[in-house]
């Protein structure tokens, strides 16, 4: 569902915690997304959707400002197929990194491949850490390195990401746009931004800097 900005996270062995702990499951054991895969189900309108934690766990709000949590059989009524609100067990939520990140440069030079003035929006990447950088696509020599934040926080990158049909698709406040996906297969060879696991577990506030080792 649609992502969050935070001035602060919390990163554990995992991930950024909370980070796709809870997904939208089918009766099938496919995960709701924005695409279909052997892991996923294309679910319309899912985007739309914005998912939080409060106290009492996860709550989705609908469009329409309905809330649903676990258990809700609103949920099935909604996205048909079975499906309901369910937490992580044995089988992954994530897709194939801990982490992802991407550098702001990049997000300037995309923009600057599609013809745009700006650079391209980064919900359309729904990357957990966005690096200000100054050279496009940097962050994929980071390949094989650490990386340390100020806080303590480590990671080390592990891979480029390949992108999908994701990237185009429509979510509340920003258009489909056919050109990203097209354009990064053109040039990019698919790939934007990078996949990192977690050396040593931390808080990472906004602002921190980050050092390449």
């Amino acid at each position: 569902m649609l992502g969050q900005e935070r001035e602060r996270v919390v990163v554990d062995e995992r991930g950024v915690a909370g980070d796709r702990l809870w997904a939208l499951r089918y009766e099938d054991g496919k995960l709701g997304s924005g695409k279909n895969h052997r892991r996923f189900r294309r679910t319309p309108g899912i985007l739309e959707h914005t998912a939080v934690y409060d106290a009492e766990g996860p709550v989705v709000t609908t469009p329409d400002g309905e809330t649903l949590r676990p258990g809700d059989p609103r949920i099935g009524e909604l996205f048909g197929g079975g499906a309901e609100l369910v937490r992580e067990g044995e089988a992954s939520h994530q897709d194939l990194g801990a982490v992802s990140l991407v550098g702001t440069a990049s997000l300037r030079a995309l923009g600057e491949l599609l013809g745009d003035r700006d650079p391209v929006d980064v919900r359309r990447l729904r990357k957990n850490i966005v690096i200000g950088t100054d050279e496009p696509w940097v962050e994929e020599d980071w390949v094989g390195r650490e990386i340390a934040f100020d806080g303590g926080l480590r990671l080390r990158v592990t891979d480029r990401i390949d992108r999908c049909v994701m990237t185009n698709q429509a979510q509340r406040g920003l258009p489909a746009d056919s050109r990203i996906l097209k354009t990064l297969t053109a040039s990019r060879g698919m790939c934007i931004g990078v996949y990192a696991d977690v050396v040593t577990p931390g808080a990472l506030v906004l602002g921190e800097k980050v050092a390449v080792q």
